[in-house]
């Protein structure tokens, strides 16, 4: 395996995921990424999921709170991505996270 930037991105959406989470994603992200290969990243995770699963030690988000959750899950899902390839950078991961 070589180490590169898109393993950093990798790593970076499993840790947003654990924050998310409160644990590690394990299976339910694999589940979502083998959901997301023909439909999209962005349309495979629905926001009553994404609410049911959040760490349940934290506070529920606010509505306009839980649009930047779910923008940072997405981001997070992205850098999952199986092809390196298809992951973005960290520049565009940063990008987004700005926004």
């Amino acid at each position: 395996m070589e180490v590169n930037e898109k393993c950093d991105v990798y790593s970076f959406g499993v840790l947003a995921w654990e924050i998310l989470l409160g644990k590690h994603p394990g299976d339910f992200i694999s589940s979502l990424l083998l959901s997301s290969s023909s439909i999209g990243v962005a349309s495979t995770l629905d926001d009553m999921t994404l609410m049911v699963k959040l760490d349940q030690r934290l506070p529920h988000p606010t509505k306009r709170l839980f649009k930047e959750v779910a923008s940072v899950a997405n981001i997070g899902l992205a850098c999952m991505l199986e092809s390196p390839r298809t992951r973005p950078t960290m520049k565009e991961v940063v990008k987004e996270l700005v926004v």
